[in-house]
């Protein structure tokens, strides 16, 4: 497995959970520091909206994205 794919796979997993904390924690992992300051609304819609740019999302994850958007 190369670099990026690595990458992309450790992404998915954690944008494709829905869990916050795993979200927040590879969001730290690559530099973003002030993440714990974002309010629910701001978090969720860059969350739903980084899911709906993925191309291999899935479908499921992909609908409730953006039926919250």
């Amino acid at each position: 497995m190369t670099m990026l794919e690595a990458f992309v796979k450790e992404r998915n997993e954690a944008l494709f959970s829905l869990d916050r904390k795993k979200i927040e924690a590879y969001m730290i992992k690559y530099g973003e520091t002030e993440i714990a300051q974002t309010p629910d609304v701001v978090f969720w819609a860059s969350v739903y909206k980084a899911i709906c740019g993925v191309k291999d999302a899935p479908e499921a994850i992909v609908s409730k994205a953006t039926s919250m958007a």
